[in-house]
């Protein structure tokens, strides 16, 4: 009799301590693991004030950035291309071609976007001409506030 219930106490002891233990290890675990798993936030980044950039076409501006991605922030640099359509409105592409990542260039001569990698041409929007890329140019929302203009980085 005492053989069983030494047992049937030994045995509720260790799921009780499991459990205390699973309840307390789960959020610090989460705690610990969840900034691997978590996205990036996307955010306004400053590329210039307005009146610098106003009657630009396809004029590269390079900025940088701090992005911080699960625990590390880093500095970023990046660069793109901004057009003035007029009436405050503006387009944003980002010079990262859509095939393998290589940085593209405006050929004024030409009105395209040239990959140099593998002959990749984009036109002035941004759209597939001719080569291997998958997608257009990204084009990046934008915003102007108090005579700035931000690019939503992603």
């Amino acid at each position: 009799m005492k053989e069983n219930r030494r047992s049937f106490l030994q045995i509720a002891s260790a799921i009780i301590g499991g459990v205390m233990g699973l309840a307390a290890g789960i959020p610090l675990i989460g705690f610990a693991i969840s900034p691997a798993w978590q996205k990036g936030e996307s955010k306004w980044v400053n590329i210039g004030l307005v009146d610098r950039l106003k009657n630009s076409r396809y004029k590269k501006v390079n900025y940088t950035f701090t992005a911080k991605d699960g625990w590390v922030k880093a500095t970023k640099k990046r660069s793109v291309y901004v057009t003035d359509i007029g009436n405050g409105e503006w387009s944003v592409f980002t010079r990262i071609c859509s095939h393998l990542g290589c940085l593209v260039r405006w050929d004024e001569g030409q009105e395209s976007f040239l990959c140099p990698c593998h002959g990749a041409v984009f036109d002035k929007n941004g759209a597939v001409v001719a080569g291997p890329p998958p997608e257009p140019l990204q084009k990046l929302e934008v915003k102007v506030e108090s005579g700035i203009l931000y690019v939503k980085e992603i």
